[in-house]
């Protein structure tokens, strides 16, 4: 039996053939910009994304492609969506991550609830970009008429999961991620937070758990990609969630760090203790939860290798990341791992540089940046072993990864080992699908 799998990134679509084994047979990726806009705007054209998945598909062997048996995605989150009964979107745009219009209704979820009353309901306080809620809040004071046309709100797994198959659902996960869901009890939507945000339940739907068989892939986008139609289709969730089960992981205590364009740990936990530290998230498996925090990554890296190392080719700025990481430069510079904001704070959060003197140098301002972003993933590590004992392998996935990194996060996070693993949400996909089959 083969699966395609496909994995919709921040930036980039992965796509792969896997076979029944969890052998994979071929992958491809496309790459598409996200969207600045003012007012702390980011945006994603889902056209764009949608082109580049075909195209990413398209790659494969059309032989290989006439074989598929099943589909099953997952996608980053949060990412609102709004859309009207037939599936249009009515608000063009995903909403990205990275968005922060609505910093204000944060404040405004805080006077209505009470933030400690919201966390214990939601699992987490109400951060900007940290989940929907605000939002939609947002879109309230200022577009009404986005709420006014929608039939359906959700992330990107409804608009994806709906392009598929015509079937209208959110997962399990990203419902938790709305901020709208009773996550400290998994029991489903919370009507005390989508009456007292004066918000219409119709527009949430069904939830639905990672993995279940929900639908069947309808013959226009079958044709797009050159698979079977009515194949079934696995529903998709949040990519940090899945690549647990890529991973191997299916039990309280065990970690996985993710270090890609952004940077994240999640723990899963059987525990569902809330903390302004951390978010508290359904995991893809019901009756566990995620404690996860994020930091910025590869973004970092990049901004680094623009601002600081034009001069060198990407080739030749890796080799150099790689010897400064192994060197662990000495000195008194320090950096603060703001330079995507916090989602993990109401007030908005930069980055900074301290201790710079004549003597700075480069390579020191690196290590400081690399290093400081080990230690908010660190923290969260060390707050979930309060709740739930920790197993020591850490395991790792992401483009960041080699052994340079490796050493440095053995550095910075004693009594933890890291172990390499590849393609985890594609494989996590895969294994959700196959629990349903």
């Amino acid at each position: 039996m083969i699966f395609l799998s496909v994995d919709f990134g921040t930036s980039a679509v992965k796509a792969a053939l896997v076979d029944d084994e969890k052998g994979i047979l071929c992958h491809a990726s496309e790459g598409y910009p996200y969207i600045l806009l003012p007012g702390e705007k980011s945006e994603l054209d889902p056209d764009r994304l949608m082109d580049a998945f075909i195209r990413a598909v398209g790659r494969f062997d059309p032989a290989l492609r006439r074989q598929v048996a099943c589909f099953c995605y997952d996608t980053f989150s949060p990412s609102p969506v709004f859309m009207d009964r037939e599936g249009r979107m009515v608000y063009p745009n995903i909403i990205t991550h990275m968005d922060r219009r609505s910093r204000r209704q944060s404040r405004e979820i805080e006077r209505i609830f009470g933030k400690d009353a919201y966390m214990a309901i939601a699992g987490i306080y109400p951060f900007a970009g940290g989940c929907s809620a605000m939002t939609l809040l947002w879109f309230a004071e200022h577009e009404p008429e986005v709420l006014q046309r929608s039939y359906r709100i959700g992330h990107l797994t409804t608009f994806v999961h709906h392009r598929l198959t015509g079937k209208w659902a959110v997962d399990l996960v990203n419902a938790s991620m709305m901020g709208l869901y009773e996550t400290t009890t998994q029991a489903g939507w919370s009507e005390t937070i989508i009456r007292g945000l004066s918000l219409s339940p119709d527009w949430f739907g069904e939830i639905v758990n990672p993995g279940v068989i929900h639908g069947t892939l309808l013959p226009a986008m079958a044709e797009a990609l050159g698979v079977p139609a009515g194949i079934p289709v696995a529903m998709g969730s949040n990519d940090a969630a899945v690549a647990h089960l890529g991973a191997g992981n299916t039990r309280a205590g065990q970690i996985m760090n993710t270090a890609g364009s952004s940077e994240m740990v999640t723990i899963l936990t059987d525990v569902p203790k809330v903390n302004p530290l951390y978010y508290l998230r359904n995991a893809a498996l019901p009756g566990l939860w995620q404690v996860y925090a994020t930091t910025a990554g590869g973004f970092a890296v990049d901004w680094f290798r623009e601002e600081f190392c034009r001069e060198l080719s990407k080739k030749d700025f890796f080799r150099y990341f790689d010897e400064v990481l192994d060197r662990d430069e000495p000195g008194a510079v320090t950096f603060t791992p703001y330079l995507t904001g916090d989602r993990q704070s109401l007030r908005k959060k930069t980055a900074a540089i301290y201790g710079l003197t004549l003597g700075a140098t480069r390579d020191q301002l690196l290590t400081a940046m690399m290093t400081s972003m080990q230690e908010v993933l660190y923290r969260t590590i060390q707050l979930a072993g309060e709740i739930v004992p920790l197993d020591r392998e850490v395991k790792i996935t992401g483009g960041l990864v080699d052994e340079s990194y490796l050493r440095l996060k053995r550095r910075t996070m004693p009594g933890f080992d890291f172990k390499p693993v590849d393609d985890c949400p594609i494989l996590g996909n895969v294994a959700l699908a196959k629990m349903h089959l």
